[in-house]
């Protein structure tokens, strides 16, 4: 089974240990780019959205799957960052690549922190509800580690993200 967002292989799996695991799943996804964007205020760019497993909106770093005809992770992380909330780098690094459940998915996520600034308006897909959210750094640091950010994954990239930075 495979569309263009999912794809599930059943894998021969033999451990290293020599234990056989048959069939073993394996969800595949694209790969993703995730942007810690922070504008000349020092204000941490997220975004607002739906999100229709969630059961309601989610707050969430921008970003979004990095597309074959992207030619590098940081073209993949400006697009998606122009694309939902209108701002653009002013100079960006790639800072890590973490798998989100590295027994089911066999995707990447890759956070680029950005300093940002605004180019114009926001041009998400058509399907997408998004909203821009502008907070402090401290804010959201506080909204990562108290669950106000569900995504577990965008938790860990905005601590991570903002770890020593200042």
């Amino acid at each position: 089974m495979k569309d263009r967002w999912l794809g599930l292989r059943a894998d021969d799996c033999v451990t290293p240990s020599g234990h056989i695991v048959d069939p073993y799943y394996v969800l595949e996804t694209p790969h993703i780019a995730l942007v810690l964007g922070i504008d000349a205020a020092d204000q941490v760019i997220l975004v607002r959205q739906y999100r229709h497993a969630h059961g309601g909106p989610s707050l969430e770093l921008p970003g979004g799957a990095i597309d074959p005809a992207d030619p590098d992770i940081l073209a993949a992380a400006e697009r998606e960052m122009r694309e939902e909330t209108g701002y653009i780098f002013a100079d960006a690094e790639h800072v890590v690549t973490l798998n989100a459940d590295p027994a089911r998915y066999a995707n990447r996520m890759h956070l680029v922190r950005a300093r940002v600034t605004a180019a114009g308006p926001a041009q998400p897909d058509p399907s997408e509800d998004i909203a821009v959210v502008r907070v402090p750094r401290a804010e959201a640091l506080k909204l990562a580690q108290s669950g106000a950010i569900v995504g577990a994954v965008h938790a860990a990239m905005i601590l991570i993200g903002l770890s020593g930075t200042g």
